[in-house]
């Protein structure tokens, strides 16, 4: 029955001190869900976004902030290789703002970029896969998966994938290659059977998730900014030229003797012998030149009467195109970015070594050991009035006042002369017994109504009665706060797993994550907190309704 009557809550006195406790509940609730709800969202990071601090991640409301992890991700987290896609000179991926749609010659330029990815007239390295690699936030990318599950479907197991490509994977968690870098002398990426899956592979990606390589961009961003600094200034005062910025500064095929100056065909000639890869020069009969996709791109705009003058020069829409596919796709990549932390979780902690079973086994026979052993224990100190139960409660109580950091050790060595180190019993007999849950228990058993007892000892119950389906029966609620204390410390076993269980095979869930979260950022570490409270979650609840049944239940009576 309520507190308060119906007449005494109608006073203003009685509605005010209830709208306080309803205001304290509230404030207490909010700060209990308010960091929850930045563990939630920071779960899906990545490294766009990673200042960002919301209870509502930014890409879920807004496209721009999308688009930033889209261009992350497209280009597995290098500005560098954005910069040379674009022809551009961002410093960040959030600085880069969504262009708005394509308009008129814009547009026309954008189908045609289309029109030409689609006409195989692109070489396959100039082709360089997105979504792929991600070595700062430590996730998994989609293309990624696929590519696992393509290796999977093709040879079944990791030993047959090592066998055929020669590599040494431990398990599928592990497979990967990096994207190759075509533009660089030593970063074409081929040349292992690996590489040639891969690039089998990207052959049938989506276009929207690659981009292409382009030695002009390089030429600008990275050969020629260095040197000449962030405008071309002194370039044009050493030259006599007027380029307004970098991009405007052409890369000739004809590198060799197209310029009219020293300088300039000594820069040509030093960018295109040593810092471009030999992949991009021809031999022809006019001497050595270049064939660059941006120099196809033109030639094709010129085959189809889009390019007037003969030296007109046409950049490769890529920006344009990108941000026109993004639009089409956003729902896609939402939902990507979403889940992908914890899909690169769950694939890590899936494959590795058995600690999903190892933690299921282990919590299990931990619960089931504390309601068996320290339930046996407290009823002995309680019915069994010995001479020196005070003594021996005493001496359980005093173990309490040990820290477990300072007791590992010594079990550790005593396990180790047992010759019990990465076993289950090397996990569950030091903590089988605790003095803290024996006290408790000892305490409730001792409330309990004797002429219970007395009346059950008439009727024929013997000992293992009075404490089976009595005893037991009537200490539910104590048993669930032993149940849960017990799995709380098994299920979030750490140090104390690690030392006794060094080998992998006996490593528990919370092992596993540590060592996920040592080669992962923000977003997969928060992704893995959020999931391995879970089945923390859960048990509570479960045992929550059974301690509020024992606390409101007997008032009631």
């Amino acid at each position: 029955m309520p507190m308060l009557p119906k007449v005494g809550r109608r006073s203003a006195h009685a509605r005010l001190v209830t709208g306080c406790v309803y205001a304290l509940l509230a404030a207490g609730a909010a700060a209990i869900l308010y960091p929850l709800g930045l563990l939630a969202a920071g779960s899906t990071k990545s490294m766009a976004d990673l200042k960002e601090n919301r209870l509502v991640p930014g890409f879920l409301r807004s496209d721009e902030a999308l688009w930033h992890k889209h261009l992350e991700a497209l280009f597995n987290e290098s500005v560098d290789a954005m910069d040379i896609a674009f022809d551009a000179d961002w410093t960040g991926f959030e600085e880069v703002p969504l262009p708005p749609p394509a308009e008129g010659r814009e547009a026309e330029m954008v189908a045609e970029w289309r029109a030409f990815l689609e006409s195989g007239r692109l070489p396959a390295e100039a082709v360089v896969p997105g979504y792929w690699w991600a070595p700062q936030a430590g996730a998994f990318p989609f293309r990624l998966r696929e590519f696992r599950a393509w290796l999977k479907a093709r040879f079944g197991t990791v030993g047959a994938l090592n066998a055929a490509m020669g590599t040494d994977f431990e398990a599928w968690y592990n497979v990967g290659i990096r994207p190759p870098a075509p533009l660089f002398p030593h970063g074409g990426g081929g040349g292992t059977p690996l590489a040639e899956a891969m690039a089998e592979f990207t052959a049938e990606a989506p276009r929207w998730t690659t981009s292409v390589a382009s030695p002009r961009g390089y030429y600008h961003r990275l050969y020629l900014k260095p040197r000449y600094g962030k405008t071309p200034e002194a370039y044009n005062a050493a030259r006599g030229t007027g380029y307004g910025g970098w991009e405007d500064v052409p890369l000739p095929a004809d590198y060799d003797s197209a310029a009219a100056d020293s300088l300039t065909r000594a820069d040509l000639r030093d960018f295109a012998t040593r810092a471009l890869a030999a992949r991009w020069r021809k031999d022809g009969d006019g001497g050595p030149r270049l064939e660059t996709p941006d120099l196809l791109w033109n030639a094709w705009l010129r085959e189809r009467g889009k390019l007037g003058a003969a030296d007109e020069d046409a950049a490769m829409p890529q920006l344009a195109y990108q941000a026109e596919e993004f639009r089409a796709r956003t729902g896609f990549i939402r939902r990507e970015f979403l889940g992908r932390n914890y899909r690169t979780v769950l694939d890590y902690v899936g494959v590795h070594g058995r600690g999903i079973w190892n933690t299921a086994v282990y919590c299990t026979l931990a619960v089931l050991l504390a309601l068996l052993v320290n339930p046996l224990a407290a009823y002995a100190l309680s019915r069994g009035r010995l001479r020196c139960g005070t003594q021996v409660l005493f001496f359980l109580m005093l173990t309490m006042a040990f820290p477990h950091m300072v007791t590992q050790i010594p079990v550790f060595v005593l396990l180790r002369e047992f010759g019990l180190l990465n076993t289950f019993a090397a996990l569950l007999l030091p903590g089988m017994a605790s003095g803290y849950s024996i006290f408790l228990l000892k305490g409730f058993f001792d409330s309990l109504p004797q002429e219970l007892y007395e009346s059950a000892r008439i009727d024929g119950a013997g000992e293992w009665t009075l404490f089976w389906e009595l005893t037991m029966r009537l200490s539910t609620p104590i048993l669930s706060v032993i149940a849960l204390q017990a799995f709380t410390v098994a299920y979030a076993n750490f140090m104390y797993a690690l030392l006794i269980c060094q080998d992998p095979k006996m490593w528990t869930l919370m092992v596993w994550l540590y060592q996920l979260q040592q080669r992962s950022g923000t977003g997969v570490t928060q992704a893995s907190l959020m999931l391995a409270a879970i089945p923390t979650l859960l048990v509570f609840l479960a045992c929550q309704r059974v301690l509020l049944r024992g606390i409101v239940v007997p008032v009631e009576k």
